[in-house]
């Protein structure tokens, strides 16, 4: 054999070990299907719990309301004249500017006149030296009798400032506006239609309604029953509760996967738990624990931790999801519900 056709069977050979490595680590990770089932959980059904929900009795028939005859309209009394309001004065003209005074031609000024050569000055004599004065010795000073300190001055009276007088205010003077709104000419004013003429009448004319003023007439002060807006309460059977504990119990299995049991025989103890949830699933208020089953001599030391376990599971995994809406808020639905549930085991 040659050495390429070596090198390559060695390739091919090497390829063929590493499969079959692979495959054999897929065969061996393969999970045991006897671990992947999972524990089914029991439900049972609250006996407090009502199974049927039926509407309340509906109100009576409201009044009915009797509307007053109508009448004919009395004729309303004419409005009172609006006085005219006085004509603005118009503003005076403003005063024409004075025509500015034509500035004078000034003269052209004349050339300066040569300055005339100033004589050389003559040369001054020198001052003759002045001989110096003697000085005289000055007499010593005669020592001064010490005078008598001055009496401190009373302190003067505080004279009252007189209260300036009060300025008069100036009177002020509004000065015409300058871009004053001409008058505009008035209109002689003429009644509008369906405001009446008749100076006796006092009752005011309908405008565009066919009430009166005692529309009210007949009507009772009293409320009258009226019909309740509710929506018929709709039958919740043992089936549809059924669902709806399953479909809770559902959720809540992974968070109740990861508890752990705290002793043998705390599997039995079943936990009435009551939910108040709000629309969307979530947890209106925290779970309650609100009785027990199942719970003997042999576990009865694990009630307390198995119900920490139980509230943790419903926190751990809400908000709920895929309940139906229609089952909210009618009598029994899941807006507070009780179940029962135990830890898986």
């Amino acid at each position: 054999m040659e050495r390429g056709e070596r090198i390559g069977l060695a390739v091919a050979v090497a390829g063929h070990i590493v499969l079959f490595g692979l495959l054999s680590v897929g065969f061996l990770s393969t999970p045991n299907p006897e671990k992947l089932k999972v524990t089914p959980i029991d439900i049972s059904l609250v006996k407090d719990v009502g199974l049927e929900a039926e509407s309340p009795t509906p109100n009576q028939q409201p009044a009915q309301s009797i509307a007053p005859e109508e009448g004919a309209p009395e004729d309303a009394a004419p409005p009172e004249p609006v006085e005219a309001e006085p004509e603005p004065q118009p503003a005076p003209p403003p005063p024409a500017p004075e025509p500015r005074p034509q500035p004078k031609p000034q003269p052209k000024p004349q050339p300066a006149p040569k300055p005339e050569p100033r004589p050389a000055p003559k040369p001054q004599p020198q001052p003759k030296p002045q001989p110096k004065p003697v000085e005289r010795p000055q007499p010593k000073p005669k020592p001064q009798p010490a005078k008598p300190a001055p009496a401190k001055p009373a302190p003067a009276k505080p004279v009252p400032a007189k209260p300036a007088p009060a300025a008069k205010p100036a009177p002020a003077v509004s000065k015409p506006s300058q871009s004053a709104a001409k008058p505009s000419a008035t209109k002689p004013t003429t009644p509008a239609r369906g405001q009446g003429s008749s100076a006796t009448a006092t009752a005011a004319k309908p405008r565009g309604s066919r009430l009166g003023d005692n529309f009210l007439k007949g009507l009772s002060p009293d409320p009258s029953p009226s019909k309740s807006e509710a929506a018929p309460a709709t039958k919740i059977g043992a089936q549809q509760l059924a669902n709806i504990a399953s479909a809770i119990l559902r959720q809540v299995q992974p968070c109740a996967n990861r508890q752990v049991t705290p002793g043998p025989g705390a599997e039995r103890i079943r936990v009435t738990m009551n939910l108040k949830l709000n629309r969307d699933g979530s947890l209106a208020a925290a779970p309650r624990v609100v009785g027990h089953s199942g719970v003997d001599g042999e576990n009865d030391r694990y009630v307390d931790r198995v119900d920490d376990l139980a509230i943790a599971t419903f926190k751990g995994c809400s908000p709920l999801r895929g309940l139906p809406a229609e089952l909210y808020d009618v009598p029994g639905g899941w807006s507070n519900f009780t179940l029962r549930y135990k830890l898986p085991g």
